[in-house]
């Protein structure tokens, strides 16, 4: 055989090894891609459906871990009702009158279901404890404040087991913070309480990796949503998208999610003092996480579209709430996003008719997809629970 032929041959046979190991990466990348668009992304369905027998729209407040019974707050009468998984309703009063069981404010920050016969509600002016009848039981006085913007459902503060977790800062140490340009990362807002004394049994600052650490100053909505669950709390803070898993009571932190979301997600930056109304502002033309939860093994999470900052900052700047910063409201923050992980990794992000609230992970909201909950007026309200299947 002359070399001619040799070479030719040597030259035909790793042609033949290339076409091969191409063969072999094409079937791999389209197996991965096959892997990928044919993950399993679960439906949002309604499993089941709460009426009760109440004229006026009631905002869900707690619930019990087994959900066995509801606990709700009427912002037209001011009154909180315990309400059974029947609809029935079981106990209702208003606390917030004149009275030896009034918790002595008109507002309550956050109200909870404390063991099994107790409830226990946050003010500004201290702690208060309930029967399940709301007879108060015990006042205790506070020597911290809860730093929030949000009245009657806070997250700010919430009772988990033997432990009292709280967003908040020491009445002595208040004044220093709020003259601190660096707000939200010059004090360990993150606490954990003994829920009977009240007591920090631990503390912890607002995680390096987020944006209010990465860009420090004060910003309008600060408290993160937690979740619990044995061993650990989870934090998502409105403006940063990331889940942060903190053990309990120790508040190490563990790990955290990285939500990714997409162009839709507009970031925000710090407000400024000097100027008024500036934080209603930037919150307008930035996207807040709104809620999230746990459904049968997958995260779900939710948050606001964003203004465009262009028609933001035509608008007028001496007053907040006017038409045309409630046309933009509703025109762009009302619009929810969604997204949906399985361990980690994002399945899914898109946008339903239906705008979900969660409470202690229970996906709920007062409207099937595509209902208007106000078109109506209704004699009986009824809250649809929903899960990921």
């Amino acid at each position: 055989m002359d070399t001619y032929l040799i070479r030719k041959l040597l030259l035909m046979k790793k042609y033949l090894l290339l076409l091969l190991l191409l063969g072999v990466l094409l079937a791999c990348s389209e197996k991965a891609q096959e892997t990928q668009s044919e993950a399993y992304i679960p439906e949002l369905v309604i499993t089941d459906s709460l009426v009760i027998d109440n004229l006026t729209q009631l905002a869900l407040i707690d619930v019990r871990e087994d959900y066995s019974e509801f606990l709700f707050y009427d912002w037209k009468i001011d009154e909180l009702l315990r309400v059974s998984a029947t609809g029935e309703i079981l106990a209702s009063a208003n606390l917030s009158e004149d009275g030896k069981d009034s918790f002595k404010t008109r507002y309550f920050a956050t109200a909870d279901y404390s063991g099994e016969d107790e409830i226990l509600i946050t003010t500004h002016a201290g702690v208060f404890i309930y029967d399940l009848d709301f007879i108060l039981k015990e006042e205790k006085p506070i020597d911290f404040s809860l730093v929030t913007r949000t009245m009657g459902g806070s997250n700010a503060a919430e009772v988990y087991k033997d432990y009292l977790y709280t967003f908040s800062v020491q009445n002595d140490e208040e004044e220093k913070l709020f003259n601190s340009d660096e707000y939200s990362t010059a004090y360990p807002f993150l606490t954990i309480r003994d829920l009977n004394s009240l007591e920090i049994i631990k503390s912890g600052y607002i995680p390096e990796q987020s944006l209010m650490a990465t860009n420090p100053g004060e910003f309008l909505s600060l408290d993160p949503i937690v979740r619990f669950t044995e061993g650990e709390i989870f934090a998502l803070f409105p403006n940063s998208p990331e889940l942060y898993v903190y053990d309990l009571p120790t508040l190490e932190l563990k790990s955290f999610i990285d939500l990714g979301p997409d162009d839709h997600f507009k970031k925000i930056k710090p407000l400024n003092k000097d100027i008024n109304f500036d934080g209603f502002f930037k919150s307008l033309a930035s996207s807040q996480y709104t809620n999230y939860a746990f459904s049968n093994g997958y995260l779900i999470t939710q948050y606001e579209g964003a203004a465009p900052q262009d028609e933001v900052d035509a608008l007028p700047k001496d007053i907040v709430g006017g038409t045309e910063f409630e046309a933009l409201v509703k025109k762009y923050k009302e619009k929810q996003f969604y997204q949906i992980f399985k361990g980690g990794e994002k399945l899914w992000e898109g946008s339903w008719d239906v705008n979900l609230m969660s409470v202690r992970n229970l996906l709920y909201s007062n409207a099937k997809p595509g209902e208007d909950p106000d078109a109506v007026e209704k004699d009986m309200q009824t809250f649809y629970f929903y899960e990921l299947k």
